[in-house]
């Protein structure tokens, strides 16, 4: 008995090291009481890929150098390789595929939890593991995403909301990011997925397919067999149905993401996380807020319904909007049978990163500065 607590002592020591590691990450993997973010951990990775994810980084790297830092781990570079695959396979790890003259290689890196770990158990989701994850959000996870109050993704308003004067940037504007994409596939919802786990299915729509991946990613989505390849016009009319289910669009916060989601506010764990913050609208990335213009609302509250983000009330029977919570979506636009409301324009307009690279060195630019000023240190 007491050799087996040692050898569960030392295994979870392991699985602590990869959460420290983890949590060096531009979106990071903080620590609990509790340790449910090693329940997490152990769900993906053996004890053996554990200790050989510590030894990934951020940045991609080639075999060869993981080789470099795991060969006391490993009896060969194909051993690694057949490891480095399989964690790949389970969602633990991300590969990212370049070409070096006329020869394809791999480079592995780490995965952040979310966007990342969670949304690639999309095939081995669990009751237990995607409760975990609830619970780990609760208790910390949700704190690191708005951490720096920049986030991985951004909404733009469904197509029926926007005016031709509104000059919406061609990163606002759904179909300029279809058409745009080189290839398409669809996959489905981890979030909407776990829901119906747990027997809380989603209340907003009876889709189940409502995650685009796009470009050079539609390799993985394929390879592991998470999703599809749809064409543009399949895409649209995908779209048009949750537009009518008033799900919310939100793609990767970067001029040309790899992905969009259509969120609820029931299921999708960016809304429902977004409403449990004290301070949700810091963490708000659109430009645009609906305004209702009172002399026109008949008080039918059909807007009520529709947002997801419970940012409209009624006052005197006339619908009021709270700033705050208005994520831009447009979707009360597109069914005031009084066109009563209005997508209106912020006066700072936020432009997205260029791409991930971007996006992710300027969250950790931001942590390092919260750090200093921590320190009080300008």
């Amino acid at each position: 008995m007491k050799e087996d607590s040692n050898i569960s002592v030392e295994t979870d020591s392991i699985y602590r090291k990869l959460q420290r590691h983890l949590n060096t990450l531009p979106i990071g993997y903080p620590k609990t009481e509790s340790g449910v973010e090693l329940r997490l951990l152990k769900y993906v990775f053996t004890p053996k890929e554990a200790e050989i994810a510590i030894k990934l980084r951020f940045i991609p790297d080639p075999i060869e150098a993981i080789y470099r830092r795991v060969k006391k781990k490993v009896k060969s570079i194909e051993e690694l390789e057949a490891i480095l695959f399989k964690m790949y396979e389970k969602g633990g790890i991300r590969i990212k595929r370049t070409m070096e003259g006329n020869k394809q290689v791999n480079l592995y890196q780490n995965a952040f939890l979310a966007v990342g770990m969670f949304e690639y158990q999309v095939k081995r989701l669990t009751k237990e593991y995607f409760e975990d994850f609830l619970q780990y959000m609760d208790e910390g996870y949700r704190d690191e995403l708005a951490s720096t109050k920049i986030n991985q993704l951004r909404t733009i308003p469904v197509e029926k909301s926007i005016d031709i004067d509104h000059n919406v940037a061609n990163y606002d504007q759904l179909e300029n990011l279809l058409e745009n994409a080189s290839r398409i596939s669809i996959m489905p919802c981890v979030c909407r997925k776990g829901q119906d786990l747990i027997g809380e299915p989603c209340q907003q729509t009876d889709m189940r397919e409502t995650c685009f991946v796009l470009n050079d990613s539609v390799d993985h989505v394929l390879e592991l067999g998470w999703g599809r390849e749809i064409t543009k016009d399949e895409a649209r009319e995908i779209f048009k149905k949750v537009q009518e289910d008033g799900l919310i669009i939100q793609p990767g916060n970067v001029l040309d993401p790899s992905y969009i989601c259509c969120c609820c506010g029931c299921c999708c764990c960016v809304t429902t996380n977004l409403k449990k913050l004290e301070r949700p609208w810091e963490m708000i990335t659109t430009n645009y807020y609906a305004e209702v213009d009172s002399d026109l609302c008949i008080g039918c509250e059909t807007c009520v319904q529709r947002c997801q983000m419970e940012a409209i009330i009624m006052n005197d029977s006339i619908a009021e909007i709270n700033k705050k919570l208005c994520i831009g979506c447009g979707n009360c636009i597109s069914t005031c049978p009084e066109s009563a409301i209005i997508l209106k324009k912020k006066e700072r307009e936020l432009s997205p990163p260029k791409n991930n690279t971007e996006l992710y060195l300027k969250i950790m630019d931001k942590k390092a500065k919260l750090r200093r000023r921590e320190k009080g240190i300008k």
